[in-house]
């Protein structure tokens, strides 16, 4: 090499070594700028990340930074957190009784988790969640309920509590929640609540599955008078209360939604004429022929909701009732609903109803069925009828280049009918697929074809998840360019079929977890206590494991086989169901080679 080479390499060597050098004293100047600023700038930071994610950056980084964030309030949320995170940040709380006054919100779910309210709240004790501010529990089970006896009694400060799919009575939970407190209050009865109340409340937000119009009328508004939002799942008179004398009115209720009134029009006048300050209002009915007379709406809401500015609804009708329908839906177009209030309306028209509602449609799941029509007005557009839906089904043979309908933000795709060849160019005119991150494809008749789905793999650059028949799965295993797109993208695997085994034989399990070697979380049905291990021991990134077994005998099988190499995994079990569909949930945090 002469010398002009060795001159120009010693340039090059001189040239990376300036550049680092200047890197570093790049980074160590920006550093102590970072450091120079305040505490109050980096409090607010810390709101916009995740609380797992400060601990893990910032803590012992240095004395100030340790200090700080045990002294920011904490709002914590453990969905889809990895067992590792979950374990190391509940022995940071139990260790430090500082962290536990600064818990402020707290989101706890059993759903789909191997004993996660039970595990974390064990760590506590009377007082520790004495600055509490909201709480929200998920499928709460029996065996918590002691330990809530000790928690919620002291939690003093607590403003909101949202109990959703609760698998004990409510009762139970209500007679040791401090209700005088609440502001805010989520419910699945009704009738619980009322049962505990023996005077008015400070509830200005409440949440139940189902109640009765009579319920409300003549107890609810009673016993909660400063009411400003009431959401109802379901309406009906499956929930009627006795009767008094005394109509209370809600004057203080601003929004109200009603996921169903099962009742006629001349019940929601009655309703209406104890809400006079309604500002909003989102209503779904079915059946009631007068619930679709634009005319009599107009009359209610001049005389009874004067201040009503947002109206929401979906009413369905038999199709016997087409004509008439039709009529009432043109009622709807007039310059009371459209100019003054810009309420847009369509019709829809399927197998067995006719459906008059808003735009944007107000459900977040849409399902198209194979003999549906749309009925718009000239000025309505396309494009934004069904952006608030999230969740749609779609059958197969409904997807044609003529279809009308438009789905801009659909993340979870359920696909029904079969297919006889690809089409690419039709499924995407329908939906938007670039914002997808579920398909479930497991209904489909003939098994979807390996084309068909790499052309949705290709398009849905968010698909994380998919649900599909593990027998469909196993044809689709010859198709390399599609496996490589599986093993890139798909994160979440539901292979779960009732009476269906998942894996019958060690060959496809091997060819399986070669195709998914990224995968996260399994559902299935495994009744071979050695194939869960297999599965465990294989998938380096197996976090969530969820099995259905045939028998208990299957779950006794596994958990001595578990306690013979429990000390090769690091893991939580948790068993649920019954004794004739057993589940096992697993929450895996690393194989010990």
């Amino acid at each position: 090499m002469d010398k002009s080479d060795n001159g120009s390499l010693c340039f090059f060597v001189s040239e990376d070594k300036e550049r680092i050098l200047l890197q570093s004293s790049l980074v160590v100047t920006m550093t102590m700028k970072f450091e120079l600023l305040p505490n109050e700038i980096f409090i607010e930071c810390f709101e916009y990340l995740n609380i797992f994610d400060i601990f893990h950056s910032f803590d012992q980084l240095n004395y100030r930074f340790s200090k700080l964030i045990q002294h920011i309030p904490l709002h914590i949320s453990f969905s889809n957190i990895r067992q590792k995170k979950f374990r190391e940040f509940c022995q940071q709380i139990s260790s430090n009784s500082n962290l536990k006054q600064q818990i402020y919100s707290l989101h706890l779910s059993n759903k789909d988790t191997c004993g996660q309210i039970k595990t974390f709240l064990s760590h506590f004790s009377s007082n520790d969640l004495s600055n509490l501010y909201s709480l929200k529990l998920i499928q709460i089970e029996q065996e918590n309920l002691s330990q809530l006896k000790i928690l919620l009694p002291s939690s003093s400060q607590l403003y909101s509590f949202h109990l959703i799919s609760s698998q004990i009575d409510e009762d139970e939970i209500l007679s040791i929640l401090p209700i005088s407190n609440l502001r805010k209050l989520s419910l699945t009865t009704l009738r619980s609540f009322l049962i505990h109340i023996q005077q008015p409340t400070l509830i200005t937000h409440l949440t139940i599955s189902n109640c009765s119009l009579e319920q409300l009328l003549y107890k609810l508004f009673q016993y909660v008078p400063r009411l400003k939002y009431l959401n109802i799942e379901y309406m009906s008179k499956y929930n009627r209360s006795i009767k008094t004398d005394t109509i209370i009115n809600a004057i203080h209720l601003k929004k109200l939604i009603i996921g169903k009134f099962n009742y006629k029009f001349e019940n929601f006048v009655d309703l209406a004429k104890q809400t006079p300050n309604l500002q909003s209002l989102t209503i779904t009915a079915e059946g009631d022929i007068v619930m679709i007379n634009a005319i009599r709406w107009k009359k209610l809401i001049i005389s009874s909701l004067p201040y009503l500015n947002v109206f929401k609804f979906k009413f369905s009708i038999d199709r016997r009732y087409k004509n008439i329908t039709i009529l009432y839906y043109k009622q709807f177009q007039n310059d009371f609903w459209i100019k003054k209030h810009n309420w847009y309306t369509n019709l829809l028209v399927d197998m067995r109803l006719l459906h008059i509602y808003t735009i944007p449609y107000l459900s977040n799941s849409f399902n198209i069925e194979s003999a549906m029509k749309r009925i718009t007005q000239g000025f309505v557009k396309n494009s934004n009828i069904f952006n608030n839906v999230t969740n749609l089904t779609l059958i197969r043979e409904r997807i044609t280049d003529k279809c009308s309908f438009r789905f801009p933000n659909v993340s979870s795709l359920k696909l029904l009918g079969s297919i006889s060849e690809p089409n690419d160019l039709s499924l995407k005119m329908i939906v938007n697929l670039s914002n997808l991150k579920h398909l479930d494809i497991s209904m489909y008749q003939n098994g979807i074809l390996s084309g068909e789905l790499l052309i949705i793999l290709i398009e849905s650059i968010q698909l994380s998840s998919i649900t599909i028949d593990s027998n469909d799965l196993k044809l689709l295993f010859n198709n390399k360019e599609l496996c490589k797109y599986l093993n890139k993208m798909i994160k979440k695997l539901n292979v779960y079929k009732y009476g269906q085994i998942s894996f019958d034989n060690f060959n496809e399990l091997k060819k399986f977890c070669r195709i998914f070697s990224n995968i996260e979380q399994i559902i299935c049905n495994i009744n071979q206590p050695k194939f869960i291990l297999f599965l465990m021991y294989r998938l380096l990134k197996l976090s969530t494991l969820h099995v259905y077994l045939s028998t208990l005998e299957n779950v006794k099988d596994f958990i001595s086989l578990f306690e013979k190499k429990s000390r090769k995994l690091c893991c939580i079990l948790h068993m649920k169901g019954t004794s004739n569909a057993p589940e096992l949930f697993i929450w895996i945090d690393k194989i010990i080679n």
